[in-house]
């Protein structure tokens, strides 16, 4: 559903310093670098693995995660990990990661509807693997858990599980599960509705919804996951998450249809 990036290019000089160090940090000084894309610039491929930059604290977490949603999802396998002090005197540290086979299921450009629905049903079903997974001690709860599922046992969220941070293959199987940057421990209903939220409400999806391949994706994921069956306080929970989530990057306008869908749909304010 979400549009896919140019593929990656990095000539030398537009590898900022950081990236250059972590890398040196690991020894691995003569491997080319090459971004992967996305908002913050964590993610750089390095030869045939990944390195994944970030601060300390929060990149440990991600391993403890990883570790945990390896029983039942495929993500990467960490390598190595290392801290180091960047060009701005900040603590960083750095892991390098396998680079998984397969592609993300938002690449829908040769593909056709009934491939992208098959590809959103096995999407769809890494839900319930994940609500399987106990959360590793001392992870972070989500926020504002709605009052009716305050006593739902936790399971493992991811929080940001779309056809970007999903892989798969070509013959269909779902081959790795990447960034557990925003993951907490929760009601497994709320990674549904934090999923359908992203795949329904997002602005960079919106002109997506009639195109052919991408309302397959979404059917298949939606069939899969249950979507239909998710409660209004899960669904109100997501849009709040989202209007906090995107906050800083879109001008208010630019997200009143979640704002509306809230009030107009759910019947419940902001």
């Amino acid at each position: 559903m979400l549009t896919m990036p140019s593929p990656p290019r990095s000539s030398p000089s537009a590898v900022p310093v950081g990236a250059r160090l972590a890398a040196a940090t690991l020894g691995l000084i003569r491997e080319p670098l090459v971004s992967l894309g996305g908002t913050t610039g964590s993610a750089w491929a390095c030869g045939a693995d990944v390195l994944r930059i970030g601060n300390p604290a929060d990149l440990r977490r991600e391993v403890l995660v990883m570790q945990a949603a390896s029983r039942a999802v495929p993500v990467p396998e960490v390598l190595a990990t290392a801290e180091f002090i960047d060009d701005q005197q900040r603590p960083r540290a750095v892991l390098l990661l396998t680079r998984l086979p397969g592609r993300p299921a938002a690449d829908l450009a040769d593909v056709s509807p009934a491939r992208a629905h098959c590809w959103g049903d096995v999407c769809g079903h890494l839900h319930a693997a994940l609500a399987t997974v106990s959360p590793p001690p001392g992870l972070r709860a989500a926020p504002a858990v709605p009052t009716s599922q305050a006593s739902a046992t936790h399971s493992l969220l991811h929080l940001d599980l779309h056809p970007l941070n999903v892989l798969v293959t070509e013959a269909g199987d779902v081959s790795g599960v990447l960034d557990w940057a925003n993951a907490a421990a929760g009601p497994a209903v709320l990674d549904r509705a934090r999923t359908w939220s992203i795949l329904t409400l997002a602005p960079e999806v919106l002109s997506l919804r009639n195109e052919p391949r991408s309302k397959a994706l979404l059917h298949g994921w939606t069939r899969s996951a249950g979507f239909e069956h998710l409660p209004t306080a899960a669904r109100a929970w997501a849009c709040r998450f989202m209007l906090d989530d995107l906050a800083m990057r879109y001008p208010a306008s630019r997200l009143d249809h979640i704002r509306q869908y809230l009030t107009d749909d759910l019947g419940v304010g902001t």
